[in-house]
């Protein structure tokens, strides 16, 4: 203990709560940089576009402050400890570290792929992260803000945290009728703990969080949320159990002075924002360099307790500084519900960039992300935002402005530095004229009104009718036409006005546009030729920059936003894309003829599927069916079909000695459904194959290629692949005991797997029997 103490003392002397961390940071010397965090997402599961949209807006207030002028610093990453990872790391039979490794990866690649401009990439598995949590423990435990006893309560491990029994009731699954208790918060399931370990007094911090939320009543944005935030700390508040006991949770960082108990995770991932600061390293004074306090944290709906409850009352415990303001976003939904890991209707953010792009994507994210409300994820909603707000919009005006032939853009702005505004003929002239040039005016100060506001949305939204209106303006000045009067100063004036307010409403849409589509902005001011030193947010005024209009290079025929294929928002939309890929619905008799062509398929397996024999063929000592009675085509149902391919790892690599068996099942007629059919088909299908394995092998490695040369491959699971909304079809196979593996696919389809062979094989379905299959001329 007198070690623990010593060093308890050396580590404080780095970071103590001294009076240059009150929030009068901004009488230090230097500046602070501002400082902009996204969660860390936790790696139980790969990203989606929930995650995408977190990290462009924070990514997007980011660059807005640097396009301002200021240094600004962001930071992302990873939350890698927890029971969640623990659990998930052992379903996959990998240590948690290389688990966490792989998943953090995908993360990583994410943030890339987006073209997030962070500044650090942060895993809470990080050595310095470590030793930061490790003091911040030691502060909290000096200033006798810990204590130790039994804890019971309601623990959910999907959410990481404990709830109060005002917070949770009974529930039942929808899919097999179980009764559990859940969180009536998050509806996750919570399981009933009893275990010593350490406590915070959260609740000695009640009085002065309701203080700081009375003084600063804008610090959670949107207000609604901070009215939930203030009234949980009034009305359910209790001391924060922060420890777990190391036989139930041994994957995190373990309590400095107490290695039988481990951090709790959440005190563990709200100290990266600080790790990534400096903390505790950064000597008394100089604390703020690093950023802290954070400007905007960045959040989810669904993490604002921990975020603007336990993060609070943990600093001021410390008499530490609070971030400035929460940004806490709204959800993406599809089909209008919640997309989830759980439920497995989450739309990979990988491929949406794929197909359009990041620039589209974080055009979508800001310009139809929710911040009180939930968005609803919507590929021809993206298709229609190209096409209208991009395609016909900014590149249609762009093509309008630069590629004509009647007109010298550089020119014109040049004239108009030298010469100002040429005067024109008429009073209407003038009024067009001058509600133009109110707009470009307006649109600066509307647009810094709501990024001040947390709301990029509004702002892009600024950016983007200006240039809807500018449009309606060159459509309305019919520059083309009066260029042909090139004798007429009056028509040379009207031309003049028009072309060069056109390319002001383009430069300062460009210069404005940087922080949400930074590829296609630079662009488009490269086109305009718009100087690298004149891209800042002072340029973004009329009248401010008279050196452009020379373009730097021109874009091809199709102009800045090229026409994507006419069916785009079709060949895009997962709904769609199953519709376009699956196959008309066979009748019985079509579907058997098609399963009589698959009979010499060597990685193919398929039984048609009948009503049920009649009592009289069920009698004892029944051998075989005829053909033609047992399954004549008015008994037919359906079929079920085992696919054979080679295993595919999770790295790309193939397992050449293992296979999937993918199984599919058909029941055409609506009267035969819901009638258990499916469900003892299956359960019978795969007790079937798991007992003539050897044979079904030999078979398949006989047909592949190198044919006997080959050693019989290993059936390493079964699985299924399921439409997400296939609610029965999912209950079926969970009730076999499947389980999901990964995400939705872009197909919307849910991927189930069964790995337990040796059970399947050992367990026989009730009423299973082997019947031999006679034709009429008596051959088997």
């Amino acid at each position: 203990m007198e070690l623990l103490r010593a060093y308890s003392a050396r580590r404080l002397v780095r970071w103590s709560p001294a009076p240059t961390w009150s929030r009068n940071w901004s009488t230090s010397p230097s500046p602070k940089p501002y400082y902009v965090t996204t969660p860390i997402f936790y790696v139980n599961a790969a990203p989606h576009v929930g995650h995408m949209y977190s990290m462009v807006l924070a990514d997007v207030l980011k660059r807005w402050q640097t396009l301002k002028g200021n240094t600004a610093l962001l930071c992302t990453g990873t939350d890698e400890h927890g029971m969640k990872v623990q659990r998930a790391a052992a379903v996959e039979n990998m240590s948690p570290k290389e688990f966490c490794d792989e998943t953090a990866a995908k993360f990583l690649n994410l943030a890339d792929s987006t073209n997030i401009e962070y500044d650090r990439f942060i895993r809470t598995t990080d050595a310095d992260h470590v030793k930061a949590v490790e003091h911040f423990w030691f502060l909290l435990r000096e200033k006798g803000l810990i204590y130790e006893t039994v804890h019971e309560g309601w623990y959910c491990v999907g959410d990481e945290c404990f709830y109060p029994e005002s917070q949770v009731s009974k529930q039942m699954d929808p899919f097999t009728s179980d009764v559990f208790m859940a969180s009536t918060e998050t509806g996750s399931k919570v399981e009933w703990t009893e275990e010593r370990n350490y406590h915070f007094r959260m609740t000695e911090m009640k009085e002065k969080l309701l203080e700081f939320f009375e003084k600063n009543p804008d610090w959670v944005v949107p207000a609604a949320r901070m009215n939930s935030v203030v009234d949980w700390v009034k009305n359910h508040l209790e001391d924060l159990s922060i420890s777990r006991p190391v036989e139930r949770l041994s994957w995190g960082i373990r309590v400095p002075d107490d290695p039988a108990q481990t951090i709790y995770v959440w005190v563990d991932a709200l100290v990266n924002y600080m790790t990534m600061a400096g903390f505790p390293m950064l000597p008394p004074g100089k604390e703020h360099e690093g950023g802290w306090p954070a400007d905007v944290h960045v959040i989810g709906k669904d993490i604002l307790r921990f975020h603007c409850v336990y993060w609070p009352a943990l600093l001021l415990a410390l008499d530490l500084p609070l971030p400035r303001r929460v940004l806490s976003h709204a959800h993406w939904t599809l089909d209008r519900k919640k997309m989830s890991k759980s439920v497995g209707n989450v739309v990979n953010p990988f491929f949406a960039i794929e197909q359009w792009g990041a620039d589209m994507m974080r055009f979508y994210m800001i310009h139809d992300g929710g911040i009180s409300d939930d968005a609803d994820y919507n590929n021809i909603m993206i298709a229609e935002r190209y096409r209208k707000q991009l395609q016909r919009t900014l590149g249609n005006l762009t093509s309008r402005v630069v590629k004509a032939k009647a007109w010298d853009v550089g020119k014109i702005v040049a004239d108009v530095g030298v010469n100002g505004l040429r005067r024109v003929q008429s009073a209407e002239s003038d009024d067009i004229f001058n509600h133009q040039e109110n707009l470009l005016k307006d649109v600066l100060p509307a647009v810094e009104k709501h990024m001040e506001d947390l709301d990029p949305s509004a702002a892009l939204r600024e950016v983007m009718e200006l240039l809807n209106q500018t449009n309606k303006f060159i459509t309305a000045t019919e520059p083309w036409r009066i260029a042909k009067d090139v004798h007429d100063p009056w028509r040379m004036a009207s031309l003049s006005r028009t072309i060069y307010f056109a390319a002001e409403s383009l430069r300062l849409a460009g210069i404005l546009l940087q922080p949400v589509m930074p590829e296609k902005s630079a662009e488009l001011l490269d086109i305009l030729g718009v100087a690298k030193d004149k891209r800042q947010i002072q340029n973004a005024t009329p009248y401010s920059d008279f050196g452009y209009g020379v373009p730097a290079y021109m874009p091809g025929p199709d102009g800045l936003f090229p026409p994507r294929v006419d069916d785009v928002s079709i060949c895009m939309r997962p709904q769609s894309i199953q519709e376009a890929t699956a196959s008309e619905r066979l009748t019985l008799e079509d579907e058997y003829e098609n399963q009589e062509s698959w009979r010499a398929s060597h990685d193919k397996l398929t039984f048609i599927v009948c009503q049920p024999l009649p009592v009289e063929e069920k009698k004892e000592g029944a051998v075989s069916v005829v053909a033609g009675t047992a399954d004549a085509p008015d008994r037919m149902v359906g079929d079920v079909n085992l696919f054979l391919y080679p295993y595919d790892s999770d790295d790309g690599s193939d397992d050449q000695a293992s296979v999937v068996g993918e199984v599919d099942i058909m029941i055409a007629g609506s009267k035969d459904r819901g009638r258990g059919i499916g469900r003892a088909v299956v359960s019978a299908f795969l007790h079937y194959i798991c007992r003539n394995l050897g044979g079904i092998m030999e078979e398949y490695t006989a047909n592949s290629d190198g044919g006997s040369n080959k050693a019989a491959p290993k059936l390493k699971m079964f699985m299924a692949k399921i439409k997400q909304d296939n609610s029965k079809s999912i209950a079926l196979f969970r009730s076999l005991g499947f389980e999901q593996e990964g995400d939705v696919n872009y197909f919307g389809e849910v991927k189930f797997v069964y790995q337990d062979l040796h059970q399947i094989s050992a367990t026989v379905p009730e009423g299973y029997t082997e019947f031999v299959y006679t034709r009429p001329n008596n051959e088997r």
